[in-house]
């Protein structure tokens, strides 16, 4: 658990570094209303994945319990089962956006329908190459998806860089994001075929019992995906570009309390179902990884109550200091963020899928209370703070309550 958090870690950390370099850098090359718009096609990217999330974590789980029982054979099988139809159903949900990017770019004000294009064609890319990575993951190849995630980031600074500089603006920050994806997708490719080794022979896959799985985590990645995108897609929508923009620069330094975590729960949810499937003791590596997400949280918390001006001024610019007040309240927000994934995705490595029903709650109290409360920036942090709250209070209650049972 520690070496694989540790390695993931270092990896992250670079590669984090490298994304949080494309916003910085974006955010003073295209100025406040430009990011703004850069931000919002980010946060419907992140929408317009949650299938994608829902695939990679049924991949995990299954590739993870299928290594522990020594059946290669049936994980090749799955593995390009599963390829054949994602190229079906990938196409008709690519074909769906499309046929809604005029509907879509009216809703938030875009100028051009390009940029937005460009998104939903990496939300296609996306689809494979989270297969491959949930694959890594899966064999527990920490290493692997720490260098891939670091040339990734590399790759994705340089280009949007150059494209922006030539003055392709919101266009070359979003071409970036797509030629990064189809290089990862490129690697991961040479990867798995070196990792599975081999070939492809007819094995049974368990449909309804992948379906039944599918669903609760389509919903828990729909919810949390929810809560951190929506708020700026909302703001986007309600208030100005130029606040849209501040509003952008804050969830992307708030995000790094969530990210520092992120690595930690990737290690805990393979190892965690693993160990489930082959009935050996697991709730020690929870613990831990509750320890872990803690001090991760409270670390970066700290830095941002101490010194909020100084990390805004330092990453984003002069341009953005009106924000510096807010930072601890979004560190606050995407800590209890980060407690409550990491509980759902512990309950879903184990199989406890109820557990789902409350971040599809907190989802909606989040969205709908933001289109009430928004007359300001202040009102809208709150109402994420309070929903997150809520969320995580009610999950260690239900923890509880099963540990209890048990």
């Amino acid at each position: 658990m520690l070496t694989g958090s540790f390695v993931l870690l270092i990896g992250s950390t670079v590669s984090s570094f490298g994304n949080y370099l494309y916003h910085l850098l974006m955010g003073r090359m295209l100025g406040p209303a430009d990011y703004g718009v850069l931000a919002s096609l980010i946060s419907l990217a992140y929408l317009f994945s949650i299938p994608i999330g829902t695939v990679s974590l049924v991949v995990v789980k299954y590739v993870s319990e299928m290594r522990g029982k020594k059946e290669l054979s049936k994980i090749v099988y799955f593995y390009f089962w599963l390829n054949r139809k994602l190229v079906i159903f990938g196409l008709a949900g690519f074909s769906l956006l499309v046929a809604m990017s005029s509907l879509i770019a009216s809703f938030l004000h875009f100028d051009s329908i390009w940029p937005l294009l460009l998104m939903m064609t990496y939300s296609l890319a996306a689809v494979f190459l989270s297969v491959n990575t949930a694959i890594l993951q899966g064999f527990l190849r920490f290493g692997w998806m720490s260098i891939l995630g670091i040339v990734q980031a590399v790759l994705k600074v340089g280009i949007a860089v150059l494209l922006v500089f030539i003055g392709l603006k919101v266009l070359g920050g979003v071409s970036s994001i797509l030629i990064t994806s189809l290089v990862g997708l490129i690697l991961t490719y040479f990867l798995v075929n070196q990792l599975l080794g081999k070939k492809e022979k007819k094995e049974k896959v368990d449909t309804w019992e992948i379906f039944k799985f599918a669903l609760p985590v389509f919903l828990s990645t729909l919810s949390f995906t929810s809560l951190y995108t929506s708020d700026i897609i909302l703001v986007k929508h309600f208030l100005s570009a130029q606040e849209a923009g501040f509003y952008a620069a804050l969830a992307t330094l708030g995000k790094i309390v969530f990210f520092a975590s992120g690595p930690i729960i990737m290690v805990m949810f393979p190892m965690i179902s693993e160990r489930h499937a082959n009935n050996k003791k697991y709730r020690h590596l929870f613990g831990l990884s509750f320890i872990l997400v803690f001090i991760a949280s409270l670390g970066i918390s700290l830095i941002y109550f101490f010194f909020p001006e100084l990390m805004v001024d330092t990453l984003y610019g002069g341009e953005y200091l009106s924000v510096a007040p807010y930072l601890i309240l979004f560190a606050i927000f995407l800590s209890f963020y980060s407690f409550s994934y990491l509980f759902v995705n512990f309950f879903l490595s184990i199989g406890k899928t109820r557990a789902v029903i409350l971040p599809v709650m907190a989802a909606l109290a989040q969205a709908i209370f933001i289109f009430l409360f928004h007359q300001n920036l202040t009102q809208i942090i709150l109402v994420s703070i309070s929903v997150l709250i809520l969320l995580f209070f009610a999950l260690l209650v239900y923890y509880g309550y099963n540990y209890e049972k048990r």
